[in-house]
């Protein structure tokens, strides 16, 4: 399995859409097809017609009602609550209960379109300067028990992502409206301050929202579609116990929910498809199993006995299973596989490793291959060696000077370390991914010259620990793709130091170099066509003067699906399954 530590990147042909975005002009977003080296074409764009943003969806060929739909995963989910969520994880399945501003719709076969999914549209670019945005909500849109949701209540949830106890999710919205990195040194959100009203953010009437940056912010329309954006009844906020029981917006709601066992959606009956883009809802019920491995899930689907029928495998497929898998033919379109646009690292805590040619030869030590051989090898990925994936606009590959090989170079890494023995402490997932991995990266330093110990801490609570400051690890293995795939949302979100705090930190090597946010802040000033070549000039320029991580791989994605299930894709966006076209075959 492959927990990722932030959302995925949409693919490739999103490029130019968040280019023409970025650009700060007006824009439909329109791209010209691309093709991604496997043989499908990529179209996207950005809704301009409002009938784009109405619903109900299309209808999915041969789909009907009824059943239950069946997800097998090993883990539970770090947070069900949307303004914590920042994990392909709970973002598909959240898809299904929860909805934001805006969405991105996909057909499964490469058109990726953005429309308004509670908004009206994708935005309003007020002044044309993209300073000033106004969203209108749409009429008819209403929480689980039947209340209009208002403006007041996104808003209302926006207010809550600044509070610091409400951490994890992502941070582009509230550092935009504050103007600064550290986006909660002012208004501190509800529950600190005491006030909902955001700076920056005006509740116009019951439908209307608008947005007032300092600098121009052209991705928002990108941003919005983060959970951020998702609509919170003040009267029914639980704080940190919202975790727990999001109410819905979307066309399931939550029916049960036992920590690391199981958790069930239901119908929302106060769902209205004529406003929703996006989803249908044609299982009765959507079940979550948590807990079996990926061995037993994908041997579960394949066997397709009784519900597993109607079972996804979210884990994918692991790589004792891989050539059964891709060699039976007869599987069909139960078989998902798509390239993902995320890069695995080794992280490494600077703020504990201070010497940089400590973390040059762990450089050199891992064995990146076979890293990826205990998740599927070339079917699950390929080893990489730029902080960028390959998806992201203007990203290049360079000569790594610190970059071991594909199996690692331990005679270069005891050269740097000079006869020294530094001891690591390695916090691994106590699951079959970490179980897999950790002894790779173990063997892969120990050759080196390190003295590493080996730390299993369940997974819910991995990425959480990983987050938060003063941690007593010194690496682990984390995920990122781009939230969009331009770099602002990778290197200033993963490598400046100007952002941290004591938790919920994205930058988890826990790196702050000066000349290095001087950079940030020097290309994000710039038109999309030239800051897309110096964001690749900035990843090399990070990699060989401080070696903050270690990218090891770029992902793919691989899973199997009982007989019984229809209409999962693999999201563009997300790299994972997303269910709003799922139903049971007969």
């Amino acid at each position: 399995m492959r927990p990722r530590l932030a959302v995925a990147a949409t693919s490739t042909a999103l490029v130019l859409a968040a280019s023409a975005l970025t650009a700060c002009s007006e824009n439909t977003g329109d791209t010209d097809d691309s093709d991604n080296g496997g043989g499908r074409q990529f179209t996207s764009s950005i809704a301009t017609d409002p009938k784009d943003s109405q619903g109900p969806a299309a209808e999915v060929a041969g789909a009907q009602r009824g059943g239950t739909l069946r997800v097998i995963q090993e883990e539970d989910f770090e947070h069900l609550d949307p303004q914590r969520t920042y994990t392909f994880f709970g973002m598909s399945i959240q898809q299904m209960f929860l909805r934001t501003l805006t969405v991105f719709r996909e057909d499964g076969n490469g058109k990726v379109l953005l429309v308004g999914d509670l908004a009206t549209d994708a935005g309003k670019d007020v002044n044309k300067d993209c300073k000033t945005w106004e969203y209108t909500l749409k009429e008819g849109v209403k929480f689980e028990d039947g209340t209009p949701i208002r403006a007041a209540d996104v808003a209302y949830g926006i207010a809550r992502s600044f509070e610091e106890t409400i951490d994890g999710g992502p941070t582009y919205i509230q550092e935009w409206l504050a103007d600064n990195p550290t986006y909660n040194t002012n208004y501190k959100g509800p529950y600190t301050s005491g006030a909902d009203t955001v700076p920056g953010l005006t509740v116009k009437d019951d439908r209307t929202l608008v947005f007032n940056f300092a600098k121009p912010h052209c991705d928002l329309p990108f941003a919005l579609s983060l959970p951020t954006s998702v609509p919170v009844p003040k009267a029914q906020d639980t704080k940190t116990d919202y975790d727990r029981r999001p109410v819905s917006s979307g066309p399931y709601k939550i029916k049960e929910y036992a920590r690391d066992t199981r958790f069930v959606l239901e119908r929302n009956p106060n769902w209205d498809p004529n406003t929703d883009p996006l989803r249908h809802a044609y299982p009765d019920t959507i079940e979550v199993e948590i807990g079996p491995n990926d061995q037993e899930a994908t041997e579960r689907a394949l066997a397709s006995r009784d519900a597993d029928a109607g079972a996804v495998a979210w884990d994918e497929v692991p790589q004792a299973l891989v050539n059964q898998v891709l060699g039976d033919t007869s599987l069909g379109d139960r078989v998902l596989r798509e390239t993902a646009p995320s890069v695995w690292y080794l992280s490494i805590n600077n703020e504990r490793i201070k010497d940089v040619k400590v973390r040059q030869a762990i450089a050199y030590a891992i064995d990146k291959q076979g890293i990826l051989a205990t998740q599927g090898g070339e079917a699950s990925g390929r080893v990489t060696h730029t902080l960028l994936a390959d998806t992201t606009i203007g990203q290049t590959d360079y000569p790594n000077p610190y970059d071991g090989g594909p199996t690692g170079n331990p005679e270069k890494a005891k050269e740097l370390l000079g006869g020294q023995t530094p001891k690591l402490v390695f916090m691994a997932r106590n699951s079959a991914f970490g179980q897999q991995t950790a002894p790779i990266v173990e063997q892969s330093l120990e050759r080196a010259g390190f003295d590493v110990t080996v730390q299993y801490v369940d997974t819910p609570t991995h990425n959480p620990t990983a987050r938060t400051r003063g941690n007593p690890y010194d690496i682990y293995l984390s995920n990122w793709a781009a939230d969009w795939p331009s770099a602002v949302s990778t290197i200033p979100v993963l490598w400046d130091g100007r952002k941290l705090g004591p938790q919920g930190n994205s930058n988890v090597s826990y790196f702050n170099a000066d000349d290095v946010n001087a950079e940030i802040d020097r290309i994000s000033n710039l038109a999309a066509g030239e800051a897309g070549p110096e964001w690749a000039k900035l990843d090399q320029m990070i990699m060989e003067k401080y070696v903050p991580v270690v990218p090891i791989y770029q992902d793919n994605s691989l899973l199997v699906t009982g007989a019984k299930v229809g209409g999962l894709l693999i999201s563009d966006q997300f790299g994972t399954p997303v269910y709003y076209n799922a139903h049971l075959k007969p």
